[in-house]
């Protein structure tokens, strides 16, 4: 065909438009096998937000840092100072003790229960504990988030982390509480990630 100026009008043939569909569509396909079996780690890894570094010191943080984030308004009790040299995971006041279990065998096992953190769940296991003056508890976290074993009745108890503190425990993870010199008597206990999670420790 041709115009009124004899010049020719190409025209697309239907065979002509079907291989080009054909093109798109393997290239797209091409595209799609190689995009979907990676786009899981495309999803966990995703390019950083800038590049750019800050100017100065980095901010000073706070709370504690955990699997989850970071808890503000906690803050990780710090050992006292001692003349003997630094500080071992057991404060001066006979507290207990680090994050990670101190090793040697086992103590008197205390179980952080499956669904802990669900407030009105059973928490801790037994909820009252009792041992003698001196045993080794060995805390185990069997939930998913992470907790604590803290002394005091909550967060706003000024008291509250003095006696012990297995600081947080992921989960999977153990601690270890020392109460070799705990008094004897009946200590409240709970968790600084979960405040409605209480129990007793009974020292002997």
């Amino acid at each position: 065909m041709t115009t009124h100026d004899e010049s020719p009008i190409i025209r697309t043939s239907p065979r002509r438009l079907a291989i080009g569909i054909v093109i798109i569509v393997v290239l797209m396909g091409i595209g799609a096998g190689i995009i979907i079996p990676f786009w899981k780690d495309m999803a966990k890894n995703p390019p950083p937000a800038s590049l750019l570094k800050p100017e100065g010191p980095p901010a000073e943080e706070t709370g504690i840092q955990t699997s989850i984030g970071t808890i503000e308004g906690v803050s990780k009790p710090q050992p006292a100072p001692s003349a003997a040299g630094p500080a071992s995971n057991a404060t001066t006041s006979g507290a207990a003790t680090g994050p990670p279990s101190t090793g040697g065998p086992p103590g008197t096992p205390l179980t952080i229960l499956e669904g802990a953190s669900v407030q009105g769940s059973p928490d801790y296991d037994p909820d009252s504990l009792t041992v003698k003056k001196g045993d080794k508890i060995t805390v185990t976290n069997k939930d998913t988030l992470p907790h604590t074993v803290t002394s005091g009745t909550g967060p706003q108890d000024p008291t509250s982390a003095k006696l012990f503190d297995t600081s947080i425990i992921e989960a999977g993870a153990t601690a270890d509480i020392a109460t070799t010199n705990v008094d004897a008597g009946n200590h409240p206990f709970y968790c600084v990630v979960h405040p409605y999670m209480t129990g007793t420790l009974v020292v002997q």
